[in-house]
């Protein structure tokens, strides 16, 4: 049986929860933050069932997105650019 476009389409708005233990090696952090991360700041959004912690796997790519912080990536983490100019003046 093939899938039509509009089944597709249902599917992919369709939220996937997972577990904090499946999401820890996605965000590459510890379950053990994300407990705490729960209990303390609640910086990643999660939703409560019961006795069961789920996170929206989108919902926490997003919350850790707009916790970045500092300027362009790739930039070289040495002396600053005109230091370096000047040095080799």
């Amino acid at each position: 049986m093939q899938d039509t476009t509009e089944q597709r389409q249902v599917r992919a708005t369709v939220p996937r929860y997972v577990t904090d233990r499946e999401l820890a090696p996605m965000l590459r952090v510890s379950v053990g933050f994300l407990q705490k991360d729960r209990i303390t700041a609640q910086r990643i959004p999660f939703v409560r069932l019961g006795d069961r912690c789920l996170y929206d796997v989108d919902e926490a790519l997003a919350a850790v997105k707009a916790l970045t912080v500092g300027g362009q990536r790739g930039r070289h983490r040495g002396r600053p650019e005109a230091a370096r100019k000047g040095a080799a003046a």
